[in-house]
């Protein structure tokens, strides 16, 4: 799925909403707990017109733009009935990208990106942040996702009456205490402030190993899949998370892989009916599996049977069933789960990990070091546990080259890995690599972005955009206790097919689209070299500065 996160804003009744280029407003602190939002959400299927706020419109697409994502890209625009601007989540503001218009709701979410589960993972917080404004200075609004005549989902905001916040709790166990599969009551109430937690979600990569509570545990489990006080239109008993008719996924697919073996998460009594309720945990047996009880460790083997996975000491396998999988509405639903973890792991001091783009034999290998199902495939893994040693923030800069640049030239994708020193950067797997989207410094001589969950420690640094060659600082100290900047210096340009070497083969694409604008067919942002929607001159002229160099670029310290 082609990457695009847009925010769409609706008229007054008869007259459009102007919106400004430049900064939004800063999200407003509502105190709203993260379990009270998560307790109180639903979704209304009608969403009136009325024109939202500026700030209503800030504090969604803030908390949308602090959702991390596991594929390639993405993008942010919003759009309105006179046009529509992107975002960008770095600087939190607004620049005109395009004419396309939309008149649902208030405004909405629409995220196109390589994978669906990411959108559901940013449409998390975004609800979320609208539920909290129910109880705040701002008018309630609603929001539903949807997809019905339309070329993608996208989540649709209105502003108009709710139901408002509550704490009653719908999630009780049907297990005695203190027999298998136990589960305490999740709290509904909280001291955290969602607006706080969002602002400092801990998504890592290093856990410290100790093992989860039993109630950290029920706390999780019900955040990402947990009964609500709600009932949907069609009489089935509402979730935690959104889902496409009430059709609810992820039942009985959800599994838990800790120190004392693996279980499947059950919310529903009897577990098939989406019209009952219930919050418990059941080890898996023989009964519907191919093995004996699964009593064992298995977190070794789940290491082993996927590459890259952290070390941690608790995981959710989050699957879908065989007649799912490929269902967009169902990868997205997968998305709100994990998504929902990782706010309420970051709300109780656990860290959060996603893996995702699992492979065929992957997915095999953890049906088997887990004895989960063959008809439930994999599809996220979610690894949480304590912090691991101290973390810190890289902020990452770069020169770009091309002096007719314009603002929204400054957003371009760049992966940033970190190495052991050392490594060979084109082909070494790195310790971290990071997918960001820079924005335009406050002085302007720069793009900046950054890096976070980095452990101290030495790396060496590359970063590289989707047309230019590889930079790399070696040898740089990351130190604990304080957040690091690190000039990865200038980026250069013409490297149009990737291939770590500027020559004939990227002025063969260059010369396929000369003269091409932004608007026409012809037009190849591969070559675009300074972004400025036109291969022109400028363009032939950053490739010949730099034929015949190589990657990696090696920048002096």
């Amino acid at each position: 799925m082609s990457a695009v996160l847009a925010v769409v804003l609706c008229p007054m009744l008869c007259k459009a909403q102007v919106i400004n280029t430049g900064p939004l407003p800063s999200p407003i602190v509502t105190r709203n707990s993260v379990e009270v939002c998560l307790n109180s959400r639903y979704s209304q299927h009608t969403l009136n017109k009325t024109a939202a706020s500026t700030q209503q419109i800030s504090n969604v697409l803030w908390a949308a733009g602090k959702a991390p994502f596991t594929g390639s890209y993405r993008n942010i625009f919003v759009a309105t009935p006179s046009g529509t601007y992107s975002y960008n989540p770095v600087g939190h503001s607004l620049s005109w990208h395009s004419n396309e218009v939309t008149s649902d709701g208030a405004f909405a979410i629409r995220y196109e990106s390589e994978l669906d589960f990411d959108a559901g993972v940013c449409f998390m917080p975004a609800m979320l942040a609208s539920v909290s404004l129910w109880k705040s200075t701002e008018s309630p609004m609603a929001n539903c996702p949807k997809g019905i005549g339309y070329p993608t989902a996208r989540l649709i905001f209105g502003v108009q009456t709710v139901r408002g916040l509550t704490t009653e709790l719908a999630a009780h166990c049907s297990v005695p205490e203190g027999e298998p599969g136990w589960l305490p009551d999740p709290s509904t109430t909280g001291d955290n402030s969602l607006e706080e937690v969002l602002a400092n979600l801990k998504y890592v990569s290093n856990f410290g190993q100790m093992n989860l509570t039993l109630r950290q545990i029920s706390q999780i489990l019900w955040a990402g899949y947990g009964c609500t006080a709600h009932t949907t239109s069609n009489s089935r008993v509402g979730l935690t998370v959104p889902s496409a008719y009430a059709n609810y996924y992820l039942t009985r697919s959800i599994y838990l892989v800790n120190e004392d073996g693996v279980y499947r998460y059950h919310n529903r009594n009897p577990s098939t009916s989406t019209a009952t309720k219930d919050h418990k945990i059941e080890r898996l047996s023989s009964a519907g599996d191919r093995r004996g009880p699964q009593s064992a460790d298995a977190r070794v083997s789940l290491r082993s049977a996927v590459s890259g996975l952290p070390a941690a000491p608790c995981y959710v396998v989050l699957c879908l069933d065989s007649s799912y999988v490929g269902q967009q509405y169902a990868q997205l639903e997968t998305g709100f789960v994990a998504g929902n973890m990782l706010i309420q792991a970051s709300a109780i001091g656990l860290g959060c990990h996603f893996k995702t783009k699992l492979t065929s034999a992957e997915q095999k290998s953890i049906q088997a070091a887990t004895n989960i199902p063959a008809s439930h495939i994999p599809q996220a893994i979610v690894s949480i546990g304590p912090l691991g040693p101290t973390e810190t923030s890289v902020s990452i800069s770069v020169a770009l080259q091309g002096d007719g640049r314009p603002d929204e030239g400054w957003l371009v994708p760049l992966t940033v890995k970190f190495f052991t020193p050392g490594a060979d950067v084109l082909n070494d797997t790195p310790t971290y690599e990071f997918k960001l989207t820079t924005a335009k410094s406050l002085a302007g001589s720069e793009a900046v972005c950054e890096a976070t969950g980095i452990a101290p420690g030495s790396y060496d640094i590359t970063a590289r955009s989707e047309s230019t060659l590889m930079s790399v600082k070696k040898s740089v100290v990351i130190p604990t206790g304080r957040d690091t900047s690190v000039d990865l210096g200038t980026l250069l340009e013409g490297n149009a097919n990737q291939d770590s070497v500027v020559n004939l083969d990227d002025y063969a694409i260059l010369s396929r689209c000369w003269l091409a604008s932004k608007t026409q067919a012809e037009y190849d942002v591969r070559a675009d070299f300074d972004r400025n929607g036109l291969i022109d001159v400028a363009d032939l002229c950053l490739l010949a500065a730099n034929w015949l160099r190589s990657s990696p670029v090696e920048i002096p310290p």
